[in-house]
């Protein structure tokens, strides 16, 4: 069901019944069904004024785990208190990543230096054990209603891009810069910058979905159109871009000069009411696949299916979290699932997204993780946004500045650290006459450079060191 797409995540992503996303399953769902039935079985015994002490009981025995969390001695190193409450609370204790972030957004905590350099001490003053708010976000998974982030109707779909991509175009200058990619980048150089690293990263794109003049794209999730516009200008495509956000599609209409005069054009619509008489060559999907939700994902592979010609590629690019994910990897997952990405349920690890393909009759062709490279990308992304959120304060609210330093700052280390990756896969129908000649000439060099070893020499650059 759609409604419990946060508990199919959380078993996707164990390994064993003891691992973490296992472990808020059972818990939750388990003192749900225990207070449930103990208050049924004293309510029948004529103990009705007994009837909510199974609920209290379990709640009281979590507040006392709780409280009493792992004392945390170099905490003032790290943060102070503007809130005498919240130190009476948690002075000197290891503070709930989720209870952090609350703090953070609420102003009544702040850093004693930069984030992204406090948090790469994150171990030293948080613990990563679910809060009362995250409990409460994730109660809300299991039934229908406004909380509930989970459902995947066209509707629902449409608020939660609304509310995030149609915040405002400058707000997301400030830390995309030129490109407005939204999406991992590829660094192939030492002295590449963000802009030249996502240009490889859609030239890589584009040669996997082997590209040539005149042929039709489709890019599914197109944000503010850029690969669009880099199709048609270095590929010479007629490219189509969809959205579900006015103010990206506004942006791309106005940065893509081809567009409207049969070259690249850029439809405001559900990926669901693409029509399906149009066929591509190509379609790509680049991070946007994750929001489709896991109950829809075979709904949407099949659309690309039917949109897609039968000697045509397919592109998908997707961001997920690991196999095994320990409490530290949950924690930052329940963050982005709260706060950044609501929707995105299918971010999950890799053997699930070639499960569903596969399912859904696609011939996998290649898989890159590009994982580091998030990490380079969303450093690049950090120190933009830090240089320029001044000259937002006035516009947007002092939690939401701060929510988007926690957010890059956060996910700089996760990505580093393999709590989630980026994925780049292509693939293509699974039919016995398809020319698979044309493979080779993805699945030579790495860069597509005989001898170069570009991938391993990344390694050796300067921001790893």
């Amino acid at each position: 069901m759609p409604a419990n797409e946060k508990v199919a995540l959380a078993m996707l992503l164990s390994r064993n019944w003891s691992d973490p996303g296992n472990m808020l399953n059972i818990g939750i769902i388990g003192s749900i069904v225990t207070s449930i039935a103990g208050g049924v079985a004293l309510y029948k015994a004529d103990k009705k004024w007994a009837a909510p002490l199974p609920l209290f009981g379990i709640m009281g025995l979590y507040e006392i785990k709780h409280r009493f969390t792992e004392k945390a001695p170099l905490q003032s190193k790290y943060i102070s208190f503007k809130s005498k409450g919240a130190e009476k609370r948690w002075g000197g204790r290891k503070i709930p990543a989720a209870t952090l972030t609350t703090l953070y957004l609420d102003d009544e905590i702040e850093f004693n230096m930069d984030v992204l350099e406090a948090l790469e001490n994150i171990d030293d003053f948080v613990c990563y054990m679910p809060s009362w708010p995250t409990i409460k976000f994730l109660i809300n998974q299991l039934y229908p209603n406004s909380g509930n982030s989970s459902l995947k109707d066209k509707k629902t779909t449409k608020r939660e891009i609304a509310d995030h991509y149609d915040r405002g175009n400058d707000f997301f200058n400030a830390f995309l810069g030129e490109r407005m990619v939204y999406t991992s980048a590829v660094f192939e150089n030492d002295d590449d910058t963000l802009e030249s690293a996502q240009d490889n990263k859609m030239r890589k794109i584009c040669e996997k979905l082997r590209l040539k003049p005149g042929d039709k794209m489709l890019d599914i999730g197109c944000g503010w159109g850029t690969l669009v516009g880099y199709a048609n200008k270095h590929f010479q495509t007629k490219t189509t871009g969809v959205t579900l956000s006015k103010e990206g599609a506004k942006w791309s209409r106005e940065h893509n000069p081809g567009c409207g005069q049969g070259s690249c054009d850029f439809l405001v619509t559900d990926y669901r009411d693409i029509p399906e008489t149009e066929k591509f060559n190509a379609i790509s999907s680049v991070e946007m696949a994750e929001h489709v939700g896991l109950a829809n994902f075979q709904t949407y592979l099949n659309k690309v299916k039917t949109n897609l010609e039968d000697d045509g590629a397919f592109y998908i690019q997707v961001a997920g979290l690991r196999k095994g994910s320990d409490w530290k990897d949950i924690a930052w997952g329940l963050f982005m699932g709260e706060y950044i990405f609501p929707g995105a349920d299918a971010s999950t690890p890799l053997n699930w997204y070639i499960l569903q393909l596969e399912q859904a009759g696609l011939e996998v062709e290649s898989i890159e993780n590009v994982g580091i490279h998030y990490s380079l990308t969303l450093h690049e992304w950090y120190k933009n946004w830090m240089k320029n959120e001044p000259s937002l304060s006035s516009k947007y609210p002092g939690s939401l500045c701060r929510l988007w330093r926690l957010f890059l700052a956060w996910s700089t280390i996760a990505s580093r650290r393999g709590t989630a990756t980026c994925w780049m896969i292509c693939c293509h129908k699974q039919l016995d006459q398809f020319d698979r000649s044309k493979m080779i000439k993805n699945q030579g060099s790495m860069c597509g450079k005989p001898g170069s070893n570009k991938w391993t020499d990344a390694a050796k650059f300067q921001q790893f060191k």
